[in-house]
């Protein structure tokens, strides 16, 4: 009895043209909508809607159009929106509830504010059991960013020994921290980089942890790289002379 015939394998389709169509149709349709309330309602729907706003690339562009509102300004203490501004409710209930001290850090004492951008708090910080030296730009490892609004945080890995001591940095370098937007092909909303830029005797050493992806199961992605060096005439060090990949599980 000869075997029965085998069905070819089957493989992924491509859609149809038509929802191709429909889908930048929908696109269109979703852009003009003119708040991210507006937005998040029109994607419980129905799971295309959804699909098409959950796209990377639309929300880059809804973004781009709607840009988020003015709800008040991070200057410790938080000075939110008065009326007759439309944000001034949802100014109040950000007041009301945030956490822009990032009181929930272990140890809070040890940390001290350095930026804040895009809804976000960066922190630097000393060793376990020390005070934060305010004033004092010396070079610190320990960083952490903060979601107020979410009463979130991430703690950074700490810059590792032997990148400081391959690049001659001393706790006595002047070093600045910032927060920065997350490079184009990056950018999906909660994406962000931390820059370090540390002032040696002898060059410039800039410092990047790049963060991608959603909270979820609290999984942080980093990712240190050493940028530039640069004023040093026998420095070795290249553009990519360091790139480490950390995957660990935090407690956000």
């Amino acid at each position: 009895m000869a075997p029965p015939e085998q069905s070819p394998p089957r493989h992924l389709q491509s859609p149809p043209q038509e929802q191709l169509i429909l889908d930048e149709l929908l696109e269109e349709i979703f852009l003009r909508l003119s708040t991210a309330a507006d937005l998040a309602r029109a994607s419980m729907a129905c799971v295309s809607f959804r699909s098409v706003i959950a796209g990377h690339a639309f929300l880059r562009r809804f973004r781009a159009l709607h840009p988020p509102p003015l709800v008040g300004i991070c200057n410790h203490p938080f000075l939110p929106a008065q009326p007759p501004h439309p944000s001034a409710a949802a100014a109040r209930a950000v007041a009301d509830g945030a956490d822009f001290w990032c009181s929930l850090l272990p140890s809070r004492e040890r940390w001290g504010i350095t930026d804040i951008r895009d809804g976000r708090v960066l922190l630097a910080g000393v060793p376990e059991g020390k005070t934060y030296p305010w004033g004092s730009n010396g070079m610190l490892r320990d960083f952490a960013v903060c979601d107020p609004l979410c009463r979130r945080y991430l703690v950074l890995p700490v810059i590792p020994d032997d990148l400081v001591h391959e690049l001659n940095i001393t706790d006595d370098d002047d070093g600045v921290s910032f927060l920065a937007p997350p490079a184009a092909e990056d950018d999906d909303g909660v994406s962000f980089r931390v820059m370090c830029l540390v002032e040696c005797k002898t060059k410039l050493v800039l410092l990047v942890f790049s963060r991608g992806g959603v909270l979820d199961n609290g999984v942080l992605l980093s990712m240190i790289r050493v940028l530039s060096c640069i004023g040093h005439p026998d420095a070795t060090i290249g553009v990519d002379s360091f790139a480490g990949l950390l995957c660990r599980r935090t407690s956000c």
